[in-house]
């Protein structure tokens, strides 16, 4: 099953509903739905692409899926090119061809402008899935959805900018991207600030702001968190540490809005 929750896409109240599993087989017109999408709804060719997918008021069938998918994605929407493309990537329903993942992506992120997609392609340079690592390609396509906000993408572009990969080594700026994941709860950014603050990368050494960070990463699960604010608390005066409990009890307390 693909990422059908797509962050760019208002989709309507059916489609919502679906992707939330609040509604039930019965509750979804299917006969409709296909009549609409033979007729050239692009939204209801996506829908009936969803409900292929997923075995919603009718048996699971990938090729069906797939067949409705495309035909919406042919009219440009975009969820409909994502779905279409991570069946391609996955070989989930389709041949594996990395060439149709790259264009139905591309088509989602450069017409769509949508961050899923751009973020995908980052992932897909980075990682070298069926082409060569690129991290300049990376970089461009991480950006670009971190300018819209996508947390996790966010945290890549900070990542990127912090190790110097498809971007000048900033540590200045990778804080910036990393502390914009942060307030959006991101556990990884805020124990990569953590590590940075503790070893004053791109800011000043301050140990008390590294704990704030590594105790909001450990209440968000972060699992290596927990033993890297202990170690700093075991090596903090106590003055100072009572002081980093407090700044952290405030940060968390704040919903992580406050932590600095």
């Amino acid at each position: 099953m693909k990422l059908l929750l797509h962050i760019s896409l208002m989709l309507s109240l059916l489609s919502c509903a679906l992707i939330s599993g609040s509604l039930s087989a019965q509750e979804i017109d299917f006969a409709s739905t296909q009549q609409q999408a033979e007729q050239g709804d692009n939204d209801a060719q996506y829908m009936l692409g969803l409900l292929y997918d997923n075995g919603v008021g009718v048996e699971r069938d990938l090729e069906q899926a797939s067949h409705w998918y495309r035909r919406a994605s042919q009219q440009g929407h975009i969820a409909a090119q994502y779905n279409l493309a991570q069946m391609y990537r996955l070989g989930d329903g389709l041949a594996q061809d990395i060439e149709q993942t790259l264009y139905w992506f591309m088509q989602a992120a450069e017409a769509g402008n949508d961050p899923a997609a751009q973020y995908v392609l980052g992932d897909i340079y980075r990682y070298g899935e069926g082409v060569e690592i690129n991290h300049n390609e990376a970089f461009r396509w991480y950006i670009l959805a971190a300018e819209q906000t996508m947390v996790e993408a966010e945290y890549m572009t900070g990542i990127l900018i912090a190790d110097g990969l498809g971007a000048p080594e900033n540590d200045f700026m990778a804080l910036r991207w990393l502390r914009k994941a942060a307030k959006q709860q991101h556990a990884r950014a805020f124990y990569t600030l953590g590590e940075m603050y503790e070893k004053g990368e791109g800011v000043d050494v301050n140990l008390v702001q590294a704990y704030v960070w590594f105790a909001a990463a450990t209440e968000l699960q972060y699992t290596q968190a927990a033993s890297r604010r202990d170690l700093l608390a075991s090596n903090l005066e106590s003055v100072l540490l009572i002081q980093a409990q407090n700044q952290a009890e405030s940060c968390i307390g704040s919903a992580f809005k406050s932590c600095e």
